[in-house]
């Protein structure tokens, strides 16, 4: 036992020897760089004001190397150097254009300055030192001036240098003339095209064609060289300059196969829209706004410097998939205004889901705010990645709104553009062809910005006699400067139960309107207004009836489901499956992306859908079917599905403000009056529920106690209503359907309570 007490205190000593030692922390080399730059200025200072003997030692030393000549030059050099050393922690590129030809034009004038056109040759070098007058250009420039003297003789020398001389101020501007041609370009390019547009096309346009030129010294000649070799790849041939690029095309929905097209943003052959133009319509003539209305476009074109910093974290990315075992190699990037977006091809045998367990790392070590995988991109054998930029890049709406003027949809009075995808192209979604739309997404996320931004495209681009507006606003603040355009069937619907009345109008006159398509044999109303346009043609008068497109948008549409989820819901239902053909579209928007409010009936019937920020994945699935929308930035950020998409694309959102929408109101409004029509106007407020014609008055004095009941404690079940007023099971499971049907509680799920859905402050007029 003694023994092994003795072992074990050995060991615990051992153990406590062991752990005494600890590691002395280190000197970074940046420090140590930077340590080394101050005592070596504080040197070259002592050396220059000839400071004791230290200082008029050094001093000589300079002076034999450099001469008397040019020794100030040097000393600011040295100087420069150091300043450099001091901010960067590293030495200044010597191999660079810039510093080449600053040493060229340094050692030549030391070289010129010790011409004599007696002497030349190598001996000069022995008499310079033998002298001990170190005067001219030095040791230095008397080696440079004795080799090419003796070459060249000194004439030949002296002329030599000038060469060298004005090479070095080539090299050391070279940089600054291309930067100031690229500019010159731009600006020439920037009034060409103000010209092409005023003015019409050229037939021999193919003369014209400037050829590429290729850049001496590009500028990967000027940037530092990396410490590792990196692959070539389309980060070393990438192309600083915006203007260069070909146009993308944006996307659009094709009417036969509802798939994405690619079609170009091109403003060549397009006459140019003139908006001042009265438009003749059945009340007079009606002047389209113009987009001289909307705030004018400040040119937010990012610069290189975004550029750069995207070609940087391409290759980081590169090298920090390489540390976790994943070759890639980046492809292709695209500079969105928000988000850039890498695409990255992965090595045979590598696997999708590796990558997509790195997306916490790779977060980490990009420092970014969040990183949205797309694994794999739909029709390209890639896996991107979208990182946010660190300037974003505001998509103000007056610039869509004139490219869209430019594009084959403008035709289309439905069609509306959204924002820029990834790749900065427009995006335009035409409401005739989704032909529903779901909007979705958190408070602040841009919501309501994209709702005016759509209202606002139609007021812009459609006639009243083309086009309707329905506006349901519950909250009362969104939609009510909307209020007397001419556009309106109605006055801006806030009441929640008359809105359930409105939408059942709307669903009548879905049904009136394929009464007369059935009348006069025609499929939908494309055809039918074509039919009734020529047969008022032939007939001279209007005796058939031209139909407009009817869009209802309801902003909040949970506040509707609350106050009349059974009416809301069914009328939904009908208007979404059967309103396509007749020119009746909706777009529901909400704030509260749960099951309770998007129900399946709603999601299946409302194949298109935009998805804004969301708090959780849950969410996302909810709005999308799939994940994505809680990796969005906010503030008009959102995914965008529309029917036909395998998957959703992201789109930064068109920014309009108040200001904007209320000039482009009251220029709508001073053209013409609204005409608002009686039954939309006059519609009644919408029966809660089916079940209400089972039960008799005497049951409808208990429903209404056991409604104010239910709304007050907040909980409501068979058992408790039991209790409290006294009456048999049939009728409180009765009444327990009754609320529920008319939307007051919710259903049974499973041992849960059932969740009451109006709040008690909510229902004061209730009583």
């Amino acid at each position: 036992m003694a023994a092994k007490k003795k072992t074990n205190a050995r060991r615990k000593s051992n153990k406590k020897k062991t752990t005494k030692k600890k590691a002395q922390p280190m000197l970074s080399a940046s420090l140590k760089l930077r340590l080394t730059a101050l005592i070596l200025g504080f040197l070259t200072v002592v050396a220059y004001l000839k400071l004791g003997i230290i200082g008029v030692l050094l001093h000589s030393v300079f002076a034999f190397f450099f001469g008397n000549v040019l020794i100030a030059t040097a000393y600011i050099l040295i100087l420069l150097i150091l300043l450099y050393l001091l901010i960067n922690a590293r030495l200044p590129k010597m191999s660079s254009p810039e510093a080449v030809g600053i040493m060229m034009i340094f050692f030549s004038s030391l070289m010129i300055s010790c011409y004599g056109k007696n002497d030349q040759g190598i001996k000069l070098i022995m008499t310079y030192l033998q002298s001990g007058h170190y005067i001219r250009g030095g040791f230095i420039g008397y080696i440079f001036y004795g080799i090419f003297s003796a070459l060249f003789a000194p004439t030949g020398a002296l002329w030599a240098g000038i060469l060298f001389i004005m090479i070095g101020l080539v090299l050391s501007t070279l940089k600054l003339f291309f930067k100031y041609k690229e500019y010159s370009e731009r600006e020439s390019e920037i009034m060409e095209e103000e010209e092409e547009e005023s003015a019409p096309g050229k037939f021999f346009d193919f003369l014209h064609r400037e050829k590429k030129e290729r850049v001496l010294f590009p500028d990967r000649a000027f940037e530092e060289k990396e410490e590792k070799p990196v692959k070539e790849s389309v980060m070393d041939a990438f192309i600083f300059d915006e203007e260069e690029k070909e146009e993308k095309p944006a996307l659009e929905f094709d009417e036969p196969s509802m798939r994405l097209d690619i079609k170009d943003d091109v403003k060549k052959e397009e006459k140019p829209i003139i908006h001042n133009e009265p438009v003749k319509t059945k009340k007079g003539d009606y002047q389209l706004p113009s987009y001289k209305l909307l705030n004018p476009v400040k040119n937010q074109k990012q610069g290189n410097d975004e550029m750069r910093n995207a070609k940087i974290v391409g290759k980081n990315l590169e090298e920090l998939l390489k540390q976790f075992g994943v070759n890639v190699h980046v492809e292709d990037l695209m500079i969105g205004p928000t988000v850039t977006k890498y695409e990255l091809k992965l090595e045979i045998g590598t696997r999708v889901n590796k990558i997509l367990s790195l997306q916490d790392d790779i977060q980490l070590a990009l420092a970014a705010k969040d990183i949205r995988i797309e694994a794999p991109i739909p029709g390209k054998p890639y896996v991107g990645i979208e990182v946010p930029n660190k300037n974003a890049a505001m998509v103000p709406y007056n610039e869509i709104f004139q490219q869209s003027m430019h594009d084959k949809s403008w035709e289309n009075k439905t069609a509306v553009p959204l924002g820029k995808d990834v790749s900065g192209q427009l995006i335009v979604a035409e409401l005739n062809k989704l032909p529903h739309l779901l909007v979705a997404g958190a408070t602040g996320s841009g919501k309501s910005v994209c709702i005016n931004s759509i209202i606002t495209s139609i007021l812009m681009k459609a006639t009243p006699d083309e086009v309707k507006l329905i506006l349901v606003d519950p909250k009362k603040v969104e939609l009510s400067n909307y209020n007397g355009v001419p556009h309106l069937l109605a006055p801006v619907v806030t009441d929640p139960k008359k809105a359930a009345g409105v939408l059942q109008e709307v669903v009548s006159e879905m049904e009136r309107r394929y009464e007369v398509f059935a009348a006069n044999n025609k499929r939908n109303m494309a055809s039918y207004n074509k039919f009734a346009k020529e047969q008022n043609e032939a007939n001279g008068d209007d005796a058939m009836e031209v139909m407009p497109y009817i869009i209802v948008i309801l902003d909040e549409v949970a506040d509707l489901m609350m106050v009349a989820s059974k009416t809301v819901e069914d009328c939904i239902m009908r208007i979404s499956q059967m309103a396509r053909a007749a020119g009746i579209h909706m777009i529901v928007a909400t704030q509260r992306p749960s099951t309770d409010i998007i129900t399946g009936v709603i999601k299946a019937n409302i194949p298109s859908r935009i998805a804004f920020a969301v708090s959780s994945s849950i969410d996302s699935r909810t709005i999308l079917d799939t994940s994505g929308a809680e990796k969005l930035l906010g503030k008009g950020d959102m995914l965008f599905s529309p029917m036909g998409s395998s998957s959703p694309i992201r789109v930064q959102g068109a920014f309009v403000d108040d200001a904007e929408v209320a000039r482009v109101v009251d220029f709508v409004s001073n053209q013409m009056e609204a005409d608002y029509d009686d039954k939309y106007v006059n519609a009644k407020e919408a029966s809660n529920g089916s079940s209400g014609s089972d039960s008799g008055d005497d049951l409808d004095e208990e429903y209404e106690e056991c409604r104010a009941f239910v709304i007050q404690m907040q909980k409501a079940s068979t058992s408790l209503l039991q209790r409290k007023f006294r009456i048999g099971y049939n009728k409180a499971a009765r009444i327990i359907d009754e609320l529920e049907a008319n939307g007051v509680i919710g259903p049974q799920m499973g041992s849960k309570p059932r969740e009451v859905y109006i709040k008690s402050y909510s229902e004061e007029d209730e009583n």
